[in-house]
């Protein structure tokens, strides 16, 4: 890390290896700013604005326009040019009617995925944790940083206690309203969000679990071919269909 104007830049040379930049133009980068995202997996807003989607060429034109508050990540205006934009993270621009998810990538490890205005309202996210609160309530720790409250009746026949770690719930935002919750079994659509197969999809075909840091697995199939995954890096994105739109399948 290197002090560049205050904290805020990284040498390029030191970047991730799937933020798509030229490490051989310009001596310093935006470093995201602390978030729910690890820092390791992210993409800066900056970056987006300036790198990915080339709106403007320059440090100062795109800190200008999202300090103007042009661009929305989850429904909510973001004027933090180091804003750690992470895995299903929706970005919006409104006033040029584009909008984009943030998915996994074989190649890049994070793309900015364009997709239509409708399927801006929701993202999904993964359960990581739940916790019981006073009061028999269940609050939901969210993989993006998030937390969702299930308040319960009756904390002894807690009948609104149906989520469990590693499901997906499909919310709408920012409200965080929950339309929709998928479960993580066989036979249900996954995603692998990590590790070699990163970016690849399809259908849970096995879960095996076994005792042991990184020990249990799960296997996917897309057609004809089986790839199996680490249990953590698996994401449900669906049922009998797909959820969201991804860049394979399109």
């Amino acid at each position: 890390m290197t002090r560049h104007g205050g904290t805020k830049s990284l040498k390029r040379l030191n970047t991730p290896k799937f933020l798509q930049i030229k490490r051989k133009h310009g001596k310093f980068f935006a470093k995201p700013s602390p978030g729910p995202h690890p820092s390791r997996f992210c993409l800066p807003l900056l970056h987006i604005v300036r790198d990915l989607l080339k709106i403007v060429t320059t440090h100062r034109e795109a800190k200008k326009l999202i300090g103007q508050g042009y661009f929305m990540v989850d429904g909510k205006v973001v004027r933090d040019t180091g804003y750690p934009v992470g895995l299903m993270d929706v970005l919006s621009i409104p006033k040029i009617k584009k909008y984009y998810r943030i998915l996994p990538d074989s190649h890049y490890g994070l793309i900015l995925h364009e997709m239509k205005e409708d399927e801006s309202n929701f993202k999904l996210c993964r359960i990581s944790a739940k916790t019981t609160l006073k009061g028999g309530h269940i609050q939901l720790n969210l993989h993006d940083g998030r937390n969702i409250l299930i308040k319960v009746s009756n904390p002894k026949n807690p009948k609104e206690d149906i989520y469990k770690r590693m499901d997906v719930l499909k919310i709408t935002v920012p409200e965080q309203e929950i339309v929709k919750s998928l479960e993580f079994k066989e036979g249900n659509l996954a995603l692998i969000m990590s590790g070699k197969n990163i970016g690849q999809v399809g259908k849970i075909t096995k879960i095996l679990k076994r005792f042991g840091p990184n020990a249990s697995t799960v296997s996917i199939q897309h057609n004809s071919e089986h790839t199996e995954t680490l249990y953590d890096y698996t994401f449900i994105i669906g049922e009998e269909n797909y959820e969201i739109s991804i860049p394979s399948l399109e």
